[in-house]
C-alpha cells in the first residue's frame, strides 16, 4: 500500500478486473453557463483518445456533467449517474485553500458534506463493480482517500492531471498511463 501520491505507481493498461476512476478531460469555464454545461476544451481531446488506449473494456459510468459525459463517450457507450457529480460547493476565488480546509474535514458553509460525498460515490461502484467511472477532481479525491486511507486527498487533487485515470485494486490506487501529455 503507498504512503503518498508521491510513492503510488503507475501501469501502462490497466486490468479489466478493477475499477477504474477517470477524472473529466480539460474544460472550458464559460462564466455565461452553469459549471454543470462546461465543454470539453477541443485543443485537449486528443489527451482523452490517447488514455483510452489504456483502459480496459468495460462498463463505463459517468457524472452527468458534460464535461464528464463528454469524456466518457470516448471509452464507450456511457451509463449517467449523477452520484459521480462533482461536490456541491460554492464559488470560491480560492480553490485550493478552501480544498485544504475542507479535506481537512473542516465544515465549509454551502460545501457538501464529506459524508455525503463518500456514501454516494461508494454507492455507486457497490451498483457497478468493475468499470470505468468518470468523475470530477474533488470527489475522487475524496472519495479514493476515503477507500485507500493512506492516500492524502490534497496531496492527490494536486497532482490530478486532466484527463486522469486511476485504478483501484483493494486499498492500493495506481495510476493509469496513456500515452497523455
Amino acid at each position: 500500500m503507498a504512503d503518498s501520491p508521491a510513492e503510488l505507481r503507475t501501469t501502462p493498461r490497466a486490468d479489466p478486473s478493477v475499477m477504474i476512476f477517470v477524472r473529466h478531460g480539460r474544460a472550458i469555464a464559460q462564466p455565461e453557463l452553469a459549471t454543470e454545461d462546461w465543454p470539453l476544451d477541443p485543443a485537449h481531446v486528443g489527451d482523452i483518445d490517447r488514455l483510452r488506449s489504456a483502459l480496459p473494456e468495460v462498463p463505463v459510468i459517468c457524472s452527468g456533467m458534460r464535461r464528464a459525459v463528454e469524456t466518457a463517450a470516448y471509452f464507450g457507450e456511457p451509463t449517467i449517474d449523477e452520484r459521480l457529480r462533482e461536490v456541491s460547493r460554492p464559488w470560491t476565488d480560492d480553490l485550493e485553500r478552501a480544498l485544504a480546509r475542507y479535506f481537512e474535514d473542516a465544515v465549509l458553509d454551502g460545501w457538501e458534506p464529506q459524508a455525503e460525498v463518500r456514501t454516494r460515490m461508494q454507492s455507486v461502484v457497490d451498483d457497478y463493480g468493475a468499470a470505468i467511472y468518470v468523475s470530477h477532481g474533488t470527489a475522487l479525491s475524496l472519495y479514493l482517500a476515503s477507500v485507500a486511507p493512506a492516500l492524502r486527498a490534497m496531496e492527490f487533487w494536486n497532482r490530478l492531471r486532466s484527463p486522469d485515470a486511476w485504478a483501484l485494486d483493494g486499498m492500493r490506487v495506481t495510476r493509469v498511463e496513456g500515452d497523455v501529455t
